[in-house]
């Protein structure tokens, strides 16, 4: 079940304001659960929402590069 399961894991990256500026947030979805199973938030806040996309991805894609 757990290779199931695994299968239908999805990272997204989004951008969401905090006191004028933004910041990235990555979460992973395991979408046969329906849930949410790991969200983290950037320390670093950027001026525009593409600024912050851009270095979500770039963060996800070492996070992936490690594994």
């Amino acid at each position: 079940m757990a290779n199931e399961s695994r299968h239908n894991l999805k990272a997204f990256v989004q951008t969401a304001p905090q006191s004028g500026r933004y910041v990235w947030v990555i979460a992973l979805v395991d979408f046969s659960a329906q849930q949410v199973r790991r969200a983290i938030v950037s320390d670093d806040t950027f001026t525009t929402a593409d600024a912050a996309r851009v270095a979500g991805e770039a963060q996800l894609k070492a996070m992936a590069e490690d594994h």
